[in-house]
């Protein structure tokens, strides 16, 4: 009879102990469940912040391409008309020269005598600058 006692008491035992274990797993699945639950929503946040981060940076980045195109399109057409403008001066500049030249070239034609001292005058004007002390 003790032995079958001692086996009741083992088998009692092993039930409590079963029972035990079986409560302490179902505890701690509950309580992992209840974290996991618990961080879902913080994970939602986390997610739609970092969705709306990277809608702005998206939107910043075309903004900032667009900005950069309209630059180069605004740099392109002032580079354009200084061009087209220094033509033009270089143009009226030259024929300007031009006109010039003709005039002086008719003036010493017409006055040969006279366009020699002025030049002569230009020339002792330019050495006297020259070797100023």
């Amino acid at each position: 009879m003790d032995q079958q006692r001692g086996e009741d008491v083992v088998s009692d035992a092993a039930a409590k102990v079963e029972n035990t274990v079986s409560d302490l797993g179902a505890k701690a699945e509950k309580t992992i469940q209840d974290k996991i639950d618990q961080g879902k929503p913080v994970l939602r946040d986390l997610q739609e912040s970092a969705a709306a981060a990277i809608d702005k940076t998206a939107d910043l980045a075309r903004k900032v391409s667009t900005a950069g195109v309209q630059a180069v399109d605004a740099i392109q057409g002032a580079a354009r008309d200084v061009g087209n403008q220094a033509s033009q001066a270089a143009t009226t500049v030259y024929q300007q020269g031009a006109r010039a030249g003709g005039s002086v070239s008719r003036y010493a034609t017409e006055q040969p005598l006279t366009a020699l001292l002025i030049a002569g005058a230009i020339g002792y004007g330019i050495a006297y600058l020259i070797h100023r002390p």
